[in-house]
């Protein structure tokens, strides 16, 4: 999960370089570990702005409020560090015992540190490859057939799988599907609320993360009468009784693993469906 630093990061690189407001976002990034203890005007004086500009650039980045923002970045933190303890347990599972920072080891351990990478990049190829022999062409074909035929797609997921969808969500927007993306995490639930029927919702998520943490939206989504499609690695979790499609791919339960094989299944429902239905669509446009 990284909505908040997904958030800041969007707007520093999409506004101007001497805005204000992408000035006080840059600062905050800079001191995002010191934002859960402190007051709006602790950040406003942080970033030399008042505190009502503070306001509007948590408004800019889709918060209701600087409590709303200050929570995301307090969650995000949590949830950043879980991701760090998993990683070290993941490259520590062999008998090289790397101590790893940010998923890299430290230099008086570089000499082995080829040895763990090569057994990483192993691991990326076993999962790719019971991805591509245990995922069925029919069941993704399946899946664009829906797309098309669905009136609204919306995605939801965290950062990662949201971000990874993204470029699907693009190509089907361009070819006249309306989409949403779902995002941020606020807003999942009235999109959710939304549909109907005739809708499709799409949700990813690697190793259950989205499913775990925010079982409140998965709660709204398990009630909506669109057609519910989950991609994750694990065919098991809470509601998945409620969904229609459970699109299960690799066996290794582990973000660092999951997250090609989840890249790869999205690339290739984008291609199928360009190649499916775009040249026709474009056309009639």
């Amino acid at each position: 999960m990284r909505g908040a630093f997904y958030n800041l990061v969007n707007f520093i690189n999409t506004t101007s370089i001497n805005d204000v407001y992408a000035n006080a976002a840059r600062k905050i990034l800079q001191n995002i570990y010191v934002i859960p203890g402190s007051t709006i005007t602790d950040v406003a004086e942080l970033c030399f702005v008042s505190t009502a500009t503070i306001s509007r650039l948590c408004r800019k980045l889709n918060y209701e409020s600087f409590a709303d923002f200050k929570k995301d970045v307090t969650m995000n933190l949590h949830y950043f560090k879980m991701d760090i303890t998993m990683n070290l347990n993941y490259f520590n599972r062999d008998t090289l015992r790397l101590q790893f920072d940010h998923q890299l080891p430290q230099r008086q351990y570089l000499h082995k540190g080829k040895e763990v990478f090569k057994a990483h990049f192993d691991n990326i190829l076993d999962n790719l490859k019971e991805t591509y022999e245990s995922v069925s062409y029919e069941d993704l074909e399946f899946i664009v057939d829906k797309i098309h035929d669905a009136n609204k797609v919306c995605f939801a997921g965290n950062f990662f799988t949201q971000s990874v969808s993204m470029q699907l969500q693009i190509e089907l927007s361009y070819l006249g599907k309306e989409c949403s993306g779902m995002y941020p995490l606020e807003q999942q639930i009235l999109t959710v609320e939304g549909l109907d029927e005739n809708d499709v919702i799409i949700v990813s998520s690697i190793a259950g993360g989205f499913m775990t943490d925010h079982p409140d939206v998965m709660r709204v989504i398990s009630k909506s009468p669109a057609y519910k499609i989950v991609i994750s690695q694990l065919d098991e979790f809470v509601y998945s009784d409620s969904i229609d499609m459970i699109l299960k791919v690799g066996t290794d339960h582990h973000s660092l693993i999951g997250k090609f094989s989840i890249t790869y299944i999205f690339e290739v429902l984008e291609a199928l469906y360009h190649l499916k239905y775009g040249v026709k669509e474009k056309r009639e446009l």
